[in-house]
């Protein structure tokens, strides 16, 4: 079980031009579960489960595909911490992690599932958080690229743990989003 790759800025797979991204219909979440037992080790049925289940409860989920096959996913919830006995973090829409088919890792997948819901969050006219660990550099430099810039470090989101370091509450709205984002699309298709 592999949940993450090594640390390396550098390392670029070649992009994956053909990359669709939309939000998940319920065809989709078989597929998803399947990815995110892969990669947690847990039953399939029990993903699906809370898949189902949180998508009930308004969750939004959206899909990676590639020749009409689903090879990435990742959540979008709404979040109210303060409410749930939560500290100096914002209610609003939070992005959950990003699950990648083996294969397709490094191949602009994590970046594309990323704009798609920071744009789904800011055509609301929303702003979009996100919380990490601060030793995850990958994901801190991936969503740094994308805008988002950090808020605090000193907060609570009820039922977030941080293993071996400390949390980063990071936050992004569509000011400003316009030319960098382009340039990254250029840069992941050339």
């Amino acid at each position: 079980m592999l949940y993450f790759a090594d640390y390396e800025p550098d390392a670029h797979g070649v992009p994956l031009p053909e990359l669709a991204v939309r939000r998940a219909d319920p065809a989709d979440l078989p597929v998803c579960a399947a990815l995110m037992a892969e990669r947690e080790g847990d039953d399939q049925a029990a993903w699906l489960d809370r898949l189902q289940f949180w998508s009930a409860a308004g969750q939004q989920l959206f899909v990676a595909e590639l020749g009409g096959r689903v090879i990435g996913c990742a959540r979008l919830s709404w979040l109210t911490p303060g409410a749930e006995g939560g500290r100096n973090a914002p209610d609003g829409w939070y992005l959950n992690g990003i699950v990648v088919a083996r294969g397709f890792r490094r191949r602009g997948l994590g970046r594309a599932l990323t704009l798609a819901r920071c744009r789904w969050v800011w055509e609301q006219g929303g702003r979009v958080y996100f919380v990490v660990n601060a030793r995850n550099r990958a994901s801190i430099d991936l969503h740094r690229e994308v805008g988002f810039r950090e808020l605090t470090r000193d907060f609570v989101v009820p039922g977030v743990t941080f293993t071996g370091g400390e949390g980063i509450l990071f936050s992004a709205d569509a000011s400003g989003q316009g030319q960098q984002v382009t340039e990254l699309r250029v840069r992941a298709a050339g």
